[in-house]
């Protein structure tokens, strides 16, 4: 099961400021702890840039990150908060940190890619083709989603390709073999069932798998 998070949708710059903020607040406490004779700081403000802290990592990155996971288990200490955040932001802003929704796409899609087999399993290539060709075409324009690449809402599997390409995502090789294999999918949604076999269908499933592995 994937963890539900709250809706965020805050643009890039924004959520990179609000690393910005709380990491001064973070620098801000380290330092009083270092002028400290005996290393006291305000737990009030210590804890209140470290809860904001967690909510942006789990909103970011998911509580399964490794940023989230080190900040909640640290003890009182301003300069661990301080290194976290630091790392956190950096990677978000290069582009680094995991996306979680595509993490949670990955798992809908394998789900369904699982049915794709069962169904190839009973002899249902048609049905299994579907389907793939259907997972396929929404993983692409997640990926585009999540590389803020601007598709159109009637894209297909070759426009969303086509844009991957143009960004460097996806390879020629990878966009020639997507073509190819696509063409399995449309015969099965214009009812062309003939025009492939079952093997065919098996190809096309384990391409999907493939593809969509090194995307999400």
């Amino acid at each position: 099961m994937f963890e539900t998070r709250a809706t965020f949708n805050k643009d890039h710059e924004a959520i990179v400021q609000k690393f910005a903020r709380l990491l001064e607040r973070a620098s801000q406490s380290m330092h009083e702890r270092e002028k400290s004779q005996d290393g006291f700081i305000s737990g009030v403000t210590y804890y209140e840039v470290r809860t904001s802290a967690l909510n942006l990592l789990a909103r970011t990155a998911g509580k399964s990150s490794i940023y989230y996971r080190e900040l909640l288990k640290s003890r009182v200490n301003p300069s661990i908060m301080v290194g976290i955040l630091t790392a956190a932001m950096t990677d978000f802003r290069e582009g680094f940190m995991v996306d979680t929704k595509l993490l949670i796409s990955a798992e809908v899609f394998a789900d369904f890619l699982v049915q794709a087999d069962v169904l190839l399993e009973n002899d249902y290539k048609d049905a299994a083709a579907v389907i793939i060709r259907a997972v396929l075409e929404d993983g692409l324009r997640r990926v585009c989603s999540s590389k803020q690449i601007a598709v159109k809402e009637r894209d297909g599997v070759h426009e969303l390709a086509d844009a991957l390409v143009r960004q460097n995502v996806l390879t020629a090789v990878q966009f020639k073999e997507i073509q190819a294999k696509k063409e399995v999918g449309n015969k099965a949604a214009h009812g062309k069932f003939g025009e492939y076999t079952k093997a065919d269908v098996t190809a096309f499933l384990e391409f999907a798998q493939r593809l969509l592995a090194t995307l999400i």
